[in-house]
């Protein structure tokens, strides 16, 4: 019975299906992945990298060089090229392991600036550098560099299903906290947003915060459930599409709602694209053969035992670290969102808003204490991210102490004055003002010298 179950589920992910939408996703994400650091060119966000004289890191990535200015340039234009290279299908292995390179260096280059959908970008390039998607109308192909094909394995897709499946699932799971169900983030979100014309009004009022936090929530738990129901999944596709354009429009976010479209179609039949209305439709059938599934192009060439083997292992252990990394947060005390442990690479999309003020006191041997503003030493983005994060607020402690011996200067203790709202609770110290942060170190392990939150908050 077992042995019967393993055959059939290795015959699902070993099956063929149009190549189609493979394509049509290649195209799609390569644009938007290279134009996301094109803008940030253009918008400014590229100059985190390059004004700040100190880099916050992640731990055990401290070692990380700091790249000059020019470095950072030619990182951003790498991203861009390597975006639109692996749209047109040119030299797309490489070109897809460089844009997944690119997104992860820039992650990697400065703590601050992580943001959920840079990561999840990494990880589609990543996977992208993984999958046959310059077997069809692709420069690849016309160069003759690969065979084309009209068909790929059914596991392609379904790992990408499986991606954007989880970013839903988890989004849902996180909002379950007492300050979202009372809708306190958009409260704070949307009344800034009072100046919109004509829509300013309404989206300022307590009833839109309220019916746009719990229709989040239900959107998020529900739409992959309705996605892969054939009959409920264009009306599913219209609600992301509804969702989507909506955060367009009222919060920006650059290019991810229109990738959050893009790989959220996928829920279709491989062969959708062909199906499309229009020139695109025309075109996908015109570039790309309607394939034989029971004999796709070229002709089948069966992996072997040990292919299969690796694919299911690599398979297996993607979907492990991809499950269990978003649930480390639970192994910590108090909330993730106070203490900010475990929150990264959790997929808690747009969950609280913080505010508040970190000031540094430097104390001396000879009993001289010096107030140090961070904005001393950091850049105004760097500044407001310190004043929330436990681990930022450490790194910082031991970056003064390191600057004052380069000064000839010994310091024997740094602490901190901290106040911070979450959420629009009173502000409360993250640290406790009479705890020295030096001879604390970085770790996995919870920092039990984090102040308790604020109570009643999450």
């Amino acid at each position: 019975m077992v042995i019967d179950m393993a055959t059939r589920f290795t015959h699902a992910l070993f099956r063929p299906v149009d190549i189609a939408w493979l394509v049509y996703f290649r195209l799609g994400a390569g644009i938007l992945l290279g134009l996301e650091h094109v803008g940030g060119i253009v918008r400014g966000r590229v100059l985190n990298y390059t004004q700040p004289q100190f880099h916050f890191r992640y731990l055990g990535w401290e070692w990380l060089p700091a790249l000059p200015p020019a470095g950072i340039y030619a990182v951003y234009t790498l991203v861009a090229v390597a975006g639109v290279a692996v749209a047109a299908g040119c030299h797309y292995r490489l070109m897809a392991a460089l844009l997944s390179l690119g997104y992860t260096a820039l992650l990697l280059l400065e703590e601050t600036e992580y943001i959920n959908h840079f990561y999840l970008y990494a990880l589609v390039a990543a996977l992208l550098a993984l999958l046959p998607a310059h077997r069809a109308a692709s420069a690849d192909v016309r160069a003759g560099r690969v065979a084309p094909a009209t068909a790929v394995p059914a596991w392609t897709r379904l790992i990408l299903l499986f991606q954007i499946g989880l970013v839903y699932l988890f989004a849902a799971l996180a909002k379950l906290n007492p300050d979202w169900l009372a809708a306190r983030p958009l409260t704070i979100w949307l009344a800034a947003k009072a100046h919109y014309p004509l829509v300013g009004h309404a989206l300022a009022s307590p009833a839109a915060a309220w019916f746009m936090s719990y229709a989040g929530l239900a959107f998020d738990a529900l739409v992959v459930p309705l996605l892969l129901i054939r009959r409920t999944r264009p009306w599913a596709f219209g609600a992301a599409a509804l969702f989507h354009l909506s955060n367009v429009v009222v919060f920006g976010l650059g290019t991810f709602p229109w990738f959050s479209l893009l790989i959220t179609s996928l829920f279709f039949a491989p062969d959708f694209p062909r199906r499309l209305p229009g020139f695109v439709g025309r075109w996908f059938r015109q570039r790309i053969p309607a394939p034989d599934l029971a004999n796709p192009l070229p002709p089948p060439s069966p992996p072997t035992l040990w292919q299969r083997r690796l694919v299911l292992a690599g398979l297996g252990l993607y979907v492990l670290v991809q499950v269990l990394l978003p649930l480390r947060y639970l192994l910590y005390p108090g909330s993730t969102h106070w203490t900010e442990q475990g929150h990264r690479f959790s997929w808690h999309l747009m969950l609280r808003t913080k505010s508040g003020s970190a000031v540094f006191r430097v104390r001396l041997p000879n009993g001289r204490e010096d107030t140090v503003w961070p904005s001393t030493y950091l850049t105004r983005n760097q500044a407001n991210k310190l004043t929330y994060s436990p681990d930022l607020l450490l790194q910082f402690a031991h970056l003064l102490a390191q600057d004052y011996q380069r000064r000839g200067l010994q310091p024997v203790a740094v602490y901190c004055d901290s106040w911070v709202s979450l959420n629009g609770h009173p502000s409360r110290p993250l640290v406790s003002p009479r705890l020295n942060l030096l001879p604390l170190k970085r770790g996995l392990a919870p920092y039990p010298w984090i102040e308790p939150e604020p109570l009643g908050g999450l």
